[in-house]
């Protein structure tokens, strides 16, 4: 059984260990040459540092709820607390609450939860409500929660995605990973950071290989930001996303190969192909992927 065929194996029983089956991608990610896969997986299985953008399976709302004293013994208690009444600095916390937990730490919440929702700390915020919520009721407790479906539903689409990422590469070389004689040849790495976008960060294995041998027609100079903005402008990037992508080049070190791109980086990158994948950026998945990896690449040099 080769690496890739034990992988799609473990990834198909849902009894199996997570964790386990991080650490089987984390070798084949080595033999295959991706670091955007070490990466991922590091993320995953370490927990997401601050600074790392989290990705969209991992980000869900909260709901915020309270308790309440008002006068002559009157109070409300486990009441809800419209978000729009939060302050504007911290209800983007709530509207989009980001899981940075480690699979190891979740698999360990749910093992103990007794429950069907979670809870998470909402520091000082019921002191900074007040009397705002509830007409003549004061805050005295405040806490967010969210259901635990959202913990399982993540551990199922980490595993998914570990199945539809091993399967791509699997179709495009069997043998990828194996170092057996006579194994097949090595995977270009664009076409593993390809397949990585699609079935990682964009989440659609039913369009790998369908842009194979396509090629994108560009003039971009190394190190040139403005003609790498200007082709990605022409395509319908935003002027909001070209500007963090400029930050995350000038804060990412140059790649050692093709392909190998840097946290920052890939982070966009994981953004441009969910907003590929969901129609805010007009752009189907497969052209994007590729529009991205070789404008990208011709930036670096490569």
């Amino acid at each position: 059984m080769t690496l890739l065929e034990d992988i799609q194996n473990s990834a198909v029983d849902g009894s199996s260990d997570l964790g386990t089956l991080l650490r089987k991608c984390k070798l084949l990610a080595v033999r295959i040459g991706s670091q955007q896969l070490e990466d991922w997986l590091l993320w995953e299985s370490n927990g997401y540092p601050d600074g790392i953008d989290v990705p969209e399976y991992r980000i869900w709302p909260l709901e915020v709820k309270g308790n309440f004293s008002g006068p002559f013994g009157s109070g409300i208690r486990n009441a809800p607390i419209p978000l729009a009444l939060l302050p504007e600095k911290n209800r983007k916390h709530y509207e989009r609450y980001e899981c940075r937990q480690s699979i190891a730490s979740i698999e360990t919440i749910l093992g103990k939860s007794d429950g069907v929702t979670m809870q998470v700390s909402t520091g000082d915020l019921a002191l900074i409500l007040g009397s705002k919520v509830y007409q003549h009721q004061n805050c005295m407790q405040a806490w967010a929660e969210f259901g635990t479906g959202n913990l399982v539903e993540l551990l199922n689409t980490v595993r998914n995605k570990i199945m539809d990422f091993a399967l791509a590469v699997w179709k495009e070389e069997p043998t990828a990973g194996e170092f057996k004689a006579g194994a097949g040849a090595a995977l270009e790495s664009a076409k593993v950071t390809q397949i990585f976008n699609t079935t990682v960060y964009g989440g659609s294995a039913n369009l790998v290989g369908a842009a194979t041998n396509s090629m994108v027609s560009f003039v971009i100079n190394a190190s040139d930001f403005a003609s790498l903005e200007s082709v990605l402008k022409e395509n319908g990037v935003e002027s909001e996303d070209l500007g963090q992508l400029k930050i995350a080049l000038e804060t990412d070190a140059q790649p050692a190969h093709e392909g190998g791109f840097g946290p920052k980086v890939s982070s966009w990158i994981a953004k441009m192909m969910q907003k590929a994948a969901d129609g805010s950026w007009r752009i189907g998945v497969a052209a994007a992927e590729i529009l991205l990896a070789q404008a990208i690449s011709k930036y670096y040099g490569f």
